[in-house]
């Protein structure tokens, strides 16, 4: 259980990172990114069927939720530079797009670092 509690402290540490991670990396081209993260979360939910330790499954999770959290920043990225309009104009239902992608994300790393206190209980 100590193994499976350091080895979520470096991944929450990892997701922390991702938003500097994809700014550094946005030469690349965002629609191979956004396939790789979608071949990646398919890869480990196929791997999770077959996992047979708690350890293992935690782990596979974290690569899966680490994959999905790159492809959202990318798609945000990607529609802010495509759309320059919706930070300024947003939309007619007076929702900001970029806030509300943000705040989900915030509230996405909340509900992992809650996870993590669960598991170190």
């Amino acid at each position: 259980m100590e193994t499976v509690k350091i080895l979520l402290k470096h991944m929450l540490a990892a997701l922390m990172l991702i938003p500097v991670m994809t700014a550094a990396h946005s030469s690349h081209n965002p629609i191979d990114d956004i396939a790789k993260y979608d071949q990646t979360v398919t890869e480990r939910q196929a791997e999770f069927k077959q996992s047979q330790q708690k350890a293992e499954k935690i782990h596979n999770l974290q690569e899966q939720v680490s994959a999905l959290e790159s492809k959202i920043l990318t798609l945000r990225n990607l529609m802010a530079s495509d759309y320059p309009h919706i930070k300024e104009k947003m939309s007619k239902y007076k929702l900001n797009y970029m806030e509300s992608v943000d705040d989900t994300l915030a509230q996405f790393k909340k509900v992992l670092k809650q996870t993590e206190t669960l598991l170190d209980q």
